[in-house]
């Protein structure tokens, strides 16, 4: 068996080929930057990860992912990301659940308390792709590991299943956007329509955010049913809902992330502007390929106005935190309201005080990411 690996570009592509010269494993992996506690870090975006089934159980993931371990290094990356088809069998290599894929779905008539509102611009054009990047960078600076997109990016314009809408606030800038299909079959000898799908949703102040729920209004009479895809990036929908009891929330695990420079992280983020110190220990939960001398070790850091000064400490200092990186991964990225009370019930973690001032310095924030890779 032998494995090799080709970079074009931003793009790391792996593969490992049987003796006959057939393709036994494959992935790849690309560079770009995700948000993370106020920041924007390098990272790597891995996906394609595959086996075929006669040449599995052979460690071929794994030697894959030492491939992108090492890019992941060479490029100075601090994490990755991907989707994974097995939460368990990713947390071995040290990735850990960072984001849920929530959806929502209500009766139209939920939106009763929203005005109508009409005046949305069909994207049809792709000068708009500019303005539709625009807000979605905006959006998601407060929103964890998530990843700018190019002023190029690819929108759905004239699209069959899927139409983009943009606003544009008083002075006139772009302001809100969003991404919708509408469901139907054919049922005797018309169409039955049934949901209206919203892929994204994209707002930078409330009034967005109704402007875009008002024009969902619009389908009243047509649909009965939205259903929002991905409302782990978009929480403040929920809080604008008012009939509660009408709507049903699906969750599916989705995005998993690893950390691979623990200093390189928190050295990086930004930090709350009250002063704060902590310790954390952090270990391999199985030595990888990866570089250990990145992620076991023990960390001071002092912050304070947003700014921090990191220290590594002798492999014997004590700690006011220990865990392993899955943990560490899941803790800095704020995937739920952790507190000391709760974080005490992880796997693999450690509390020996409080550790008031860490759980200050990572708050809860929204997670995820629109695209699938």
């Amino acid at each position: 068996m032998k494995t090799a690996s080709e970079r074009r570009k931003n793009t790391l592509f792996v593969e490992s080929l049987d003796d006959a010269g057939r393709r036994a494993s494959w992935g790849q992996a690309f560079l770009t930057t995700v948000q993370l506690n106020g920041a924007s870090v390098d990272a790597l975006r891995i996906g394609g990860i595959g086996t075929a089934p006669e040449h599995r159980r052979q460690g071929l993931v794994r030697e894959c992912l030492k491939q992108i371990f090492d890019f992941a290094g060479e490029t100075g990356c601090l994490m990755s990301v991907l989707h994974p088809f097995s939460s368990s069998y990713y947390r071995k290599f040290g990735f850990e659940r960072v984001s849920d894929h929530r959806i929502l779905e209500f009766p139209m008539k939920a939106l009763d308390f929203v005005p109508f509102f009409r005046d949305m611009i069909p994207c049809e054009d792709i000068a708009l792709r500019k303005d539709l990047s625009f807000i979605h960078n905006e959006f998601i600076k407060t929103r964890n590991i998530s990843s700018p997109r190019p002023d190029h990016y690819s929108y759905p314009m004239d699209h069959k299943e899927k139409k983009t809408y943009i606003w544009y606030d008083d002075q006139k800038r772009p302001a809100a956007y969003i991404i919708y299909g509408v469901e139907n079959f054919f049922s005797v000898n018309h169409m039955e329509s049934v949901n209206l799908n919203v892929y994204e949703m994209c707002y930078l102040n409330p009034e967005g955010l109704m402007r875009l729920l008002g024009f969902i209004r619009m389908f009243e009479g047509e649909l009965e049913t939205v259903k929002i895809h991905n409302c782990a990036m978009a929480p403040e929908v929920e809080l604008m809902l008012r009939h509660y009891m009408h709507t049903r929330i699906t969750l599916v695990s989705d995005v998993m992330a690893r950390v691979h420079d623990v200093g390189g992280v928190l050295a990086a983020v930004k930090y709350p502007a009250l002063p704060g110190r902590f310790t954390v220990r952090v270990r391999e939960p199985e030595k990888t390929s990866h570089n250990p001398e990145k992620t076991d070790g023990v960390w001071q850091v002092e912050y304070e106005a947003g700014q921090a000064q990191v220290t590594r400490l002798g492999a014997q200092a004590d700690c006011d935190i220990a865990c392993d990186v899955p943990a560490f991964t899941q803790l800095v990225a704020g995937f739920q309201s952790f507190g000391a009370e709760t974080a005490r019930y992880m796997h693999n973690v450690e509390l020996n005080n409080s550790c008031e001032d860490f759980f200050r310095a990572f708050p809860n924030r929204p997670c995820g990411v629109f695209e699938h890779f």
